[in-house]
């Protein structure tokens, strides 16, 4: 496997983070908005964890103390970790809803119920693109480019014909299962 690059992966994040910041003005709704905004404030947050990665790999090339080397590959590897885990615990990083598939057993877990399911996860719980002004094509170039997946999942599943902006902003400002939003 090749070695990650902390450097290169923090200037595709920060690119990103532009790009979705530009489409967000094309937003027609608060939902939309909301959306946008965490998707850069998440990868702001990975471009943080890349920046200090980095730091540290160049600081460990010179450091001669084997209890600071220690230290800075310690963070090196928190850095990896919070790239793995979005830096949250869990992997997708999920920007409304936390519905996690069950690795084990299949299925997935329900976030109301806090129930496993025998079934994979409902595509009526993925909000759809045109909910989110253009971002969903975003979210899906990021994980091509970075291999780091973004969610969209919304437990309420009646957007309805009025589009996400007839959401009632609690359903979506409070996601279900996710406390980086709460």
């Amino acid at each position: 496997m090749p070695k990650l690059d902390f450097l290169d992966f923090s200037e595709k994040f920060t690119r990103f983070a532009t790009e979705v910041r530009a489409n967000r003005t094309r937003c027609d709704t608060r939902f939309a908005q909301v959306v946008h905004v965490r998707l850069a404030d998440a990868l702001d947050r990975l471009a943080g964890y890349c920046r200090e990665g980095h730091q540290a790999e160049t600081m460990l090339r010179t450091e001669a103390d084997p209890a600071a080397r220690e230290a800075l590959e310690e963070t090196i590897n928190f850095c990896v970790g919070d790239l793995e885990t979005s830096g949250g615990g869990f992997y997708p990083w999920h920007l409304l809803d936390r519905i996690d598939p069950e690795m084990d057993w299949g299925g997935y877990i329900d976030p109301s119920a806090e129930m496993w399911c025998p079934s994979p996860i409902p595509a009526r719980f993925t909000v759809d693109d045109k909910h989110l002004c253009g971002l969903g094509e975003i979210i899906k170039r990021i994980a091509a480019d970075t291999g780091i997946r973004f969610t969209t999942y919304l437990y309420y599943d009646c957007i309805g014909p009025e589009g996400a902006g007839g959401l009632d902003p609690e359903i979506y400002e409070k996601p279900l299962g996710n406390d980086l939003y709460r």
